[in-house]
């Protein structure tokens, strides 16, 4: 009998814990990822590929990874590093009260197999997904540069 009440003990004592932590990640989590600032180059004429850049904006207090990418108007996207050779990366670090930016010094976002030519001005959407399966929607306005 004493070490059953022990076991509920530990597990009331458990289950308290647990309740008092639920609290605290869902008011981490409150404020959303956000992208600002996108924009896709140009593709020439022909071409089956092209670049984009965005700030993405964490205002949690715990780093995000960025994990993958996609947009309607592309069949692949994925992070390139231009540090690397323009190599693919698996995940992009953006720390807790941070913005990183994706530009063309570091990583940035590549388009390949373009569904269609992209105009001079018009807006397409790329969702990037996080590690927390949040999806951060980037409005990117193709341009010249």
């Amino acid at each position: 009998m004493r070490i059953g009440i022990r076991r509920l003990c530990v597990h009331v004592l458990m289950a308290a814990g647990l309740l008092a932590f639920v609290p605290a990640l869902v008011m981490a989590q409150d404020k959303p990822v956000t992208a600002s600032n996108g924009w896709v180059k140009l593709p020439a004429d022909g071409a089956t590929s092209t670049v984009a850049f965005a700030a993405v904006n964490n205002p949690g207090m715990y780093a995000i990874y960025l994990l993958s990418a996609s947009s309607d108007v592309a069949g692949k996207v994925e992070f390139r590093d231009a540090k690397k050779g323009t190599q693919a990366v698996e995940e992009v670090t953006v720390l807790q009260y941070e913005t990183t930016v994706l530009d063309d010094k570091g990583v940035y976002l590549y388009l390949s197999d373009l569904k269609r030519p992209l105009k001079d001005g018009e807006t397409i959407w790329i969702q990037i997904k996080t590690d927390t399966q949040e999806t951060v929607d980037v409005e990117a306005v193709v341009k010249k540069e």
